[in-house]
């Protein structure tokens, strides 16, 4: 295995200054006491070159979290394996791959445990496999995931019986899906090879589990719905599992069992928050499980149950002094706007001032401003809902001044991009700032409805915008935008008496919002604008059984 380029990035980098133990451990995991051991049925139980069984346990322990996409309960076995055996060079590989993206908290200790895994390695230590591992992960921080994705399949050539090699070499090999929803080639080369892993090794769930984590931002979900179910079924205490079986659900449409899912996953969390004495500041999934929660019950028509639970996750007290952790992040970028954003899609009259008031204050978030940059997604919010609001009071003239000013901020927080990433939130700082783009082409949409009748038809420019703009949700979030944005181009149509166009649009909408009952009200209106009473009255039944509870 050739590992000559890690070598040489070791003599650079380490030098005689090697970190100590203690610095490659996050400060978050210090704090915690040692985290328990869980069966994994079918898991990794790999043979880990260590000088004690109890790191060799907590490695795979470690390893079984990582491809659950659980990092930080992951980095809590690496430390127990990096104590137990210091020199264990897969216990530093293990943390440097839970830490990979690192933040303000993590960065220091990422560092210092590449740095000493770089040094484990120039000292020789580890099989041959692990060595190979490592050399992936350097190829990674040196040139990217393509070359990452290039290492792991060669090792998992000379090493065909280990899987995890080439889990790793479809995930880093991964490309996603282009504008049509397609999936690119080396996206479908990936999903290929963890199709051919998930047959060879079906009591597995590291390759399901994989293949399931990278096809879920495809348009259709539903051919992999019983996979993501059996997925489950291996472990069905095991919250990030429970999780991604929502996320599969509410994408098909089955709201109801999406929303019990949810309910569940979060559940899960909130004990494992009890029992390690912690916080939401150290289990952002929580956070995330909770919101999607809400949104599936939004989703299933249970608006009442919906906000109610929007706003108790949004009352969540945040420690300033944690401002920077991944849980307090996800509570600013996402559960502090839930509220707003539910209203936002319900959209009766009133709701957009109601919006504005459920939002928080700008005195309330300033105090995490130096550690988060949470308030440009807020704040950019604010503006599109009292943009909307104006709409709705007919004040047009202040409302374009607003539409003005929502341009104005989508440039200045542009410029944050790169801030956004050098501080660990540019996943998030990507949603926000697609999702106000998005609002923004529908408000003027809006805007030019409200107006003079001659300039009507650019409503149409502003709606076709929104729905191009939107994407499937990403990073198992459900979407900043609750509605969908075909829709907006179905009432447009039905205003300006296009029928055929109106049920069309419907149905985009309904393909991206599976069973979306807003979409399928819209749908229903079109049938009887267009004189097909059956079909009206077909889609009314369904419409009634999908929202009873």
């Amino acid at each position: 295995m050739a590992i000559g380029i890690a070598a040489g990035l070791c003599g650079s980098v380490c030098g005689n200054d090697v970190p100590p133990l203690e610095d490659a451990i996050p400060a978050a995991v210090k704090a915690l006491a040692a985290p328990t051991p869980r069966e994994f049925a079918g898991g990794i139980a790999m043979a880990v070159t260590a000088a004690t069984d109890e790191a060799q346990a907590a490695v795979n322990q470690g390893l079984n979290h990582l491809h659950a996409g659980w990092e930080f309960e992951a980095s809590r076995h690496f430390a127990v394996a990096l104590r137990a055996d210091p020199h264990c060079l897969l216990a530093h590989w293990g943390m440097a791959m839970a830490l990979l993206v690192p933040t303000p908290p993590t960065g220091k200790a990422r560092n210092a445990a590449v740095e000493r895994m770089l040094d484990l390695l120039d000292m020789g230590r580890g099989s041959e496999l692990e060595r190979g591992y490592v050399y992936g992960l350097v190829k990674y921080l040196e040139e990217g995931p393509v070359s990452a994705a290039a290492a792991f399949h060669q090792v998992a050539r000379k090493f065909p019986n280990d899987v995890q090699a080439a889990v790793f070499a479809a995930l880093f090999g991964r490309g996603g899906y282009d504008e049509t929803g397609a999936a690119t080639l080396v996206q479908q080369q990936s999903e290929d090879e963890l199709r051919a892993l998930v047959k060879a090794h079906p009591e597995s769930p590291l390759p399901l589990n994989a293949l399931l984590l990278i096809r879920a931002e495809a348009p259709d979900l539903t051919p992999a719905l019983e996979s993501a179910r059996t997925l489950c079924s291996m472990a069905p205490d095991y919250a990030p599992y429970c999780h991604l079986l929502g996320h599969y659900e509410w994408r098909c449409g089955n709201h109801a069992a999406a929303a019990a899912t949810f309910a569940r996953a979060s559940a899960l969390f909130e004990v494992w928050i009890k029992a390690n004495k912690t916080t939401v500041a150290d289990c952002p999934d929580w956070v995330k499980s909770e919101c999607y929660h809400a949104v599936a019950l939004a989703s299933q028509g249970q608006f009442d149950a919906a906000l109610t639970a929007a706003k108790r996750l949004a009352g969540t007290p945040l420690p300033v002094v944690c401002a920077s952790s991944a849980g307090v992040r996800m509570m600013l970028w996402e559960a502090t706007t839930l509220p707003a954003r539910l209203l936002m899609r319900r959209g009766q009259p009133g709701d957009a001032a109601l919006a504005l008031a459920a939002l928080p204050k700008p005195a309330a978030i300033k105090p995490y401003h130096d550690e988060c940059l949470a308030y440009w997604g807020i704040d950019g919010l604010r503006l599109a809902l009292d943009l909307r609001r104006q709409i709705e009071e007919g004040n047009l003239d202040d409302a374009r001044n607003t539409a003005a000013a929502l341009t104005f901020h989508g440039e200045q927080m542009a410029k944050a991009q790169t801030m956004a990433a050098e501080g660990g939130e540019r996943s998030a700082w990507t949603r926000s700032f697609r999702a106000i783009e998005l609002l923004a082409n529908e408000d003027r949409g809006r805007l030019a409805m409200a107006g003079p009748a001659n300039l009507r038809g650019t409503a149409y420019n502003w709606f076709r915008a929104a729905a191009d703009r939107q994407r499937s949700a990403v990073l198992l979030y459900p979407p900043v935008v609750l509605s969908a944005m075909s829709a907006r181009l179905g009432d447009y149509y039905l205003s300006e008496k296009q029928v055929p166009a109106a049920i069309e649009a419907f149905g985009d909408a309904l393909l991206a919002f599976p069973n979306d009952l807003e979409a399928m009200q819209g749908l229903a209106r079109a049938y009887e604008a267009g004189k097909q009473p059956e079909n009206a009255a077909a889609l009314a039944r369904k419409i009634k059984l999908l929202q009873q509870p």
